[in-house]
């Protein structure tokens, strides 16, 4: 339980006894004499009395929340952990201080009345007490809030998880038909160019296959993975379409999402007319920190339902790993998509 962070902290079992117990003989001295008699009384009796009453205290209060761990847990109710540790503390404090008091000044000093005695110490380690428990359960609050904030952390990243996969292993059906279409067009006048249509069609969803269980990918291999839809579908397009990457060396290593790109590419095709007076440019140009995705836009009447719910798994994602996130902006018809390139930092 992270309650034992707590109570068997070394600086509350070993250093702050001694120090209480210093602080406590200094106010006593201030009460009853001066502040000079401290020099020629620091290892006298009195002292060493007070560090011993001051441990006692310590271990007594610590053996509270020990005995509170097992029978009471703050885990099933707080308020009434907080009402019980409270009023023990005060009566296991108020006993123990006022009998050892007893015992000591009446059979070792030879006090026949303690009464001023007992109400300064009493008071002193009480307020003690207050305080010590009070830390307590400010820990246990923040140690409560944190694990909140951690389980919080946790869910969201397995949504995120569950959302990935989804994007993963979903098939675009429209991708997958246009893409059969244009390899059936080619089988009437180019059969060797239908087969390397087909080795492509394959090459990208091997690449999806390949990397299901990756949470990223490097630029270099998802650049690499565009080759063969753009050999695809400019077989359809041929001049129409035209695909400029630029991409500085330093980037090569950076990361993205598995599929980045080939969604951004699809989203393209899926929303845009392309004809011979309406090319679609696409343009990718990575550097630094980022990558840009960039395009004309000139838009079709129908929108494609399934892309753009695959577009929102995709910024969930960016936004998780990076603050950023994916920022799109469209100026005279011009759409730059703009998604940070992750770094992967090794523990």
């Amino acid at each position: 339980m992270k309650e034992k962070l707590f109570y068997n902290n070394v600086v509350f079992r070993l250093i702050a006894p001694p120090l209480f117990g210093l602080m406590i003989y200094l106010l006593i001295l201030m009460f009853f004499d001066s502040i000079g008699m401290l020099a020629e009384n620091f290892f006298s009796r009195e002292v060493l009395f007070i560090i011993g009453l001051s441990y006692l205290f310590f271990e007594l209060n610590r053996l509270i929340i020990v005995l509170l761990n097992t029978i009471l847990s703050a885990e099933v109710n707080l308020k009434l952990r907080i009402i019980v540790q409270y009023l023990s503390a005060i009566a296991i404090t108020v006993i123990a201080i006022s009998f050892v008091l007893h015992a000591y000044f009446t059979y070792i000093e030879g006090f026949s009345t303690i009464r001023t005695e007992l109400i300064t110490f009493n008071s002193l380690f009480l307020f003690a007490a207050i305080f010590y428990h009070l830390f307590f359960f400010s820990l246990l609050y923040l140690n409560r809030k944190n694990d909140a904030l951690v389980e919080k952390e946790k869910n969201l990243r397995q949504n995120l998880e569950i959302e990935l996969h989804s994007f993963k292993y979903h098939i675009n059906p429209d991708l997958l038909f246009q893409s059969l279409e244009i390899i059936i067009s080619e089988l009437h006048h180019d059969k060797k160019s239908a087969d390397d249509l087909i080795n492509n069609l394959s090459k990208i969803y091997r690449y999806t296959l390949d990397n299901k269980h990756n949470d990223l990918v490097s630029l270099k291999n998802e650049m690499e993975s565009l080759t063969p839809f753009s050999e695809i579908m400019k077989a359809k397009y041929g001049d129409y379409f035209n695909l400029y990457i630029q991409a500085a060396p330093e980037t090569h290593e950076k990361n993205l999402v598995p599929g980045t790109l080939n969604l951004l590419l699809e989203r393209a095709f899926s929303e845009n007319i392309i004809s011979k007076t309406l090319k679609l440019d696409v343009r990718i140009k990575a550097e630094n920190e980022k990558l840009e995705f960039s395009y004309r836009k000139n838009p079709k009447i129908t929108i494609d339902e399934p892309n753009t719910k695959r577009m929102q798994y995709i910024a969930k994602a960016y936004s998780y790993y990076s603050d950023p996130g994916i920022k799109e902006q469209l100026e005279n018809g011009h759409c730059t998509i703009t998604l940070p390139l992750l770094e992967i930092e090794e523990e």
